[in-house]
């Protein structure tokens, strides 16, 4: 591939999370019949619980993980990625009691949760493990897991970030061209990777859904909208397939799902940034986001770490 075109699908992974979380935020708890009362398409960055073009905790802990890579030259290192997350933690933000309690106690997640959370925590944040690993699949499954266990333990909270993770590093292999990606393809692929029952059979409900072209009525009640991993992850992986030529028309999509729109939205931006690259970004989206140079440079200097 060439090199222009794999770095650009970097920025596209890493500013697609920010873009998707920001345009998302203003929208998060409302069911998808509030979204579409209240939303004007196109749909423009809006003020929201935080000022408009602001990224909550999604995209503050992928920072965290795209630092810590960073300065370990790729190794994923559990105890300074945890200490990246400490040093940002910004409450306003949003982060979750679970998460903010690991970060003040530096405590075990299983600690907290018993068996872990299996909340979508640790896919919203996943990109930068997809950037370094996205060649390696199986070393990508490992890292993934690895990084997740910070404050995700729960089988169905680690699977949802590897899915997610795979999902992002088939966009990343894939080149857009006049033959679009093939759907059943993309989802077959990463099937071979999931475990539990629960993600199989949503996967094989993604085809079912591009095939009958469903609503998002439809998709809410076979996917779901929800913060869980398994209740959202998927939700992503379709926002994209169904739209899979326009990075703007595929995080509306997943905002209008209504719910968890915030990290819907940023994991789809991370999909189709990762497949469509940063140029397929809306530039008055960009315009508007919040740290748009130091999030694009992290994307940079992972590129350039994959480079040398």
């Amino acid at each position: 591939m060439n090199q222009s075109v794999l770095k650009s699908k970097f920025i596209g992974a890493l500013i697609g999370t920010a873009i998707g979380d920001a345009i998302g935020m203003p929208y998060e708890g409302l069911t998808h019949q509030e979204v579409n009362a209240t939303c004007t398409l196109p749909l423009e960055m809006q003020d929201g619980r935080l000022p408009k073009g602001s990224y909550t905790d999604d995209t503050e802990l992928a920072i965290g993980i795209a630092e810590s890579l960073i300065t370990n030259k790729g190794l994923v290192d559990k105890n300074h990625i945890l200490q990246r997350f400490i040093e940002n933690f910004d409450r306003k933000r949003g982060y979750g009691f679970g998460t903010i309690s690991i970060l003040q106690k530096k405590a075990n997640a299983k600690t907290l949760f018993g068996t872990g959370s299996y909340g979508n925590g640790a896919a919203m944040r996943i990109a930068p493990i997809s950037l370094v690993y996205y060649d390696t699949p199986t070393n990508l499954y490992e890292a993934v897991a690895k990084c997740s266990e910070i404050t995700h333990a729960h089988v169905l909270g680690i699977e949802g970030a590897q899915i997610q993770a795979h999902a992002i590093a088939i966009a990343l292999r894939s080149i857009q061209s006049t033959h679009s990606l093939d759907a059943t393809e993309f989802v077959n692929e990463i099937m071979g990777i999931a475990k539990q029952d629960v993600y199989k059979q949503k996967l094989h409900k993604i085809l079912n859904l591009l095939n009958e072209k469903g609503d998002h009525q439809l998709v809410i009640d076979e996917l779901g909208n929800g913060v869980e991993a398994f209740n959202s992850v998927p939700s992503a992986v379709y926002s994209f397939l169904s739209n899979l030529n326009s990075f703007e028309d595929a995080v509306t999509y997943a905002v209008c799902l209504g719910k968890d729109t915030d990290t819907i939205a940023a994991m789809t931006g991370a999909i189709a940034g990762a497949y469509l690259g940063v140029e397929a970004i809306p530039s008055e989206w960009i315009d508007c986001l919040e740290n748009k140079d130091f999030i694009k440079n992290l994307a940079e200097r992972i590129f350039h770490l994959k480079s040398t």
